[in-house]
């Protein structure tokens, strides 16, 4: 089995936070764990400015998909991916757009993934982003 270890999600996070920094709405990536540095990866999350990302992204739907009433007291915007180690595979999560899940076959090798990752996250968000 590939190993999806801290060494492969520290590549996979420096090739997604230019793409999440390039969007502009203030996103913040949950710090990476550090407690087990050789045990495979669950999840990685970047976190977007409520107020910003819907005053950027008004087509994605983010405030409807709340409802008014609930609007202020949202928090932050999630954008996670998901890593499934035993398939290979990393499942993105984001609010906004009514997306399905997007699955992402991975390698095992971090600036690989990486990339393929970022390009997604890029695509969803509209930003330019290069390899």
């Amino acid at each position: 089995m590939v190993r999806f270890d801290s060494r492969w999600a520290a590549e996979v996070v420096s090739n997604c936070d230019p793409v999440f920094a390039a969007a502009g709405v203030g996103f913040v990536r949950s710090p990476l764990s550090e407690s087990a540095p050789d045990e495979p990866a669950g999840s990685l999350l970047w976190e977007a400015d409520p107020a910003q990302f819907a005053a950027k992204y008004p087509e994605s739907g983010i405030v409807e998909s709340y409802g008014a009433e609930q609007w202020e007291g949202v928090g932050c915007i999630d954008f996670w991916l998901h890593v499934d180690a035993q398939e290979e595979v990393c499942r993105l999560s984001v609010e906004g757009w009514n997306l399905p899940e997007i699955l992402v076959k991975t390698t095992g090798h971090g600036a690989l993934d990486g990339s393929q990752v970022a390009a997604a996250f890029a695509r969803i968000l509209g930003v330019r982003w290069r390899r």
